[in-house]
């Protein structure tokens, strides 16, 4: 059972915000809910005599609606229970697979059904985290500061359905997304619950004051309060769009990460774009060697180093190029304490990359996907691109226009 928000959680979101009275724009704000799911909700709520309206415009709870929320606290704890007890099952069998040695002797056939045993038994990334929290000041000339970059129209879809498809087609369904409380509306309003989508969206408005440490860090941190103590969970950034235009699904190109994260046992796992422009505003990564399958390209990295000089930059590269982290990570929980150890910059930032080389430095695995495949001596790029930049939000429109997005999509 998943633990987005259904139905019961929203009303009882709702009721729990009643429950002190409150009007009307107190409970869309207190409760992450847009204006349209705030009216058709309190119209139920309201019918059903949970809660009641003393005047035109304050709520109070009922009796009836006490009683509802003693019974929607018993039924989440067990739906956790539940939860856990299913993550628990999933890791006795993987650790009574390591006790069974295979009796084939066949070395490929060995290796096969090692691979079709782990699929069978390691718990499948289900949480998917788009962030939508930032300030977009690179992309300003563009949007006025008026509206979040991430509904920026990309041919004729907002910038944030590009990493939604992404996660959809590698079967994440259940999607926190991270705003800011001045963007909340236009994103909440714009995508709603998602059900028409094929997801099911939550929203956890990242909270911050001027001395609050900036960057993907606390973005993602901020959503810890969502996920489950041992819940696995993947991160993609609201204004990246990653395409594989030789596949007839260009947009299905996390599973690889997936996979990847999965079967390395890896604290981390990025995907990277090889390039061979600057590279100096991304965190860029160094393989130690690089695996192949079929058109799959992986490794282990050896570091990790957020926005390296030119000079540091070159001695990064490998095959002739450049990785560099285009804002798509699966992360196991513990990075969140990477997080929270890792020290702001000078520009007050703490970024996961940061925290990722962190990680390394304790001894933790990091792992890497190039988005792109090898060509002999060549590594040949898919396409990438950064809404937030002008330049890459001009060539996104340029080369997608001659795709039918909306059928791509559907």
């Amino acid at each position: 059972m998943g633990t987005y928000r259904d139905r019961f959680q929203i009303i009882a979101d709702i009721l729990e915000v009643v429950s002190k009275e409150a009007r009307k724009t107190q409970i869309m704000y207190q409760a992450n809910l847009s204006y349209h799911l705030l009216c058709r909700y309190l119209g139920e709520v309201t019918k059903t005599g949970l809660i009641v309206l003393q005047d035109k415009d304050r709520y109070v709870l009922s009796e009836k609606g006490k009683e509802y929320l003693d019974k929607h606290e018993e039924y989440s704890k067990r739906c956790r229970n539940l939860e856990k007890q299913r993550f628990s099952a999933n890791d006795a069998k993987i650790r009574l697979e390591k006790l069974i040695p295979s009796q084939n002797k066949s070395g490929n056939h060995n290796r096969l059904s090692r691979v079709e045993s782990f699929k069978n038994t390691v718990p499948k990334i289900t949480k998917g985290v788009i962030l939508a929290a930032g300030d977009g000041l690179r992309i300003k000339k563009i949007t006025y500061g008026g509206f979040p970059k991430e509904l920026l129209p990309v041919c004729s879809v907002p910038a944030i359905r590009f990493p939604i498809e992404a996660l959809r087609s590698a079967d994440v369904d259940d999607v926190i997304i991270v705003i800011a409380p001045r963007t909340k509306h236009g994103i909440v309003d714009g995508l709603q619950s998602g059900e028409r989508l094929g997801v099911n969206f939550s929203y956890v408005v990242q909270e911050r004051d001027e001395k609050s440490p900036v960057g993907m860090g606390p973005a993602i941190l901020s959503a810890r309060g969502t996920l489950l103590p041992d819940e696995g969970f993947i991160v993609a950034c609201g204004d990246s769009i990653l395409c594989n235009s030789t596949s007839n699904k260009p947009f299905d190109c996390l599973k690889p990460l997936i996979e990847t994260h999965m079967k390395t046992n890896a604290i981390a796992t990025t995907m990277v774009y090889p390039t061979t422009t600057d590279p100096t505003r991304f965190g860029v990564a160094k393989f130690r060697s690089f695996h192949e399958e079929n058109d799959l390209v992986y490794g282990e990295l050896e570091s990790l180093v957020e926005k390296p000089s030119m000079k540091a930059a070159r001695k990064l590269r490998f095959y002739g190029r450049n990785f560099i982290a285009v804002g798509y990570y699966v992360f196991k929980p513990k990075i969140f304490s990477y997080i929270e150890k890792t020290k702001p910059s000078a520009k007050n930032e703490v970024q996961i990359t940061d925290a990722m080389a962190l990680a390394m430095k304790h001894g933790e695995k990091v792992w890497a996907v190039v988005h792109g495949r090898k060509e002999g001596k060549e590594i040949v790029p898919y396409d990438y691109w950064d809404v937030g930049i002008p330049e890459d939000y001009v060539n996104a429109n340029k080369r997608l226009s001659d795709m039918n997005l909306d059928k791509l999509m559907s």
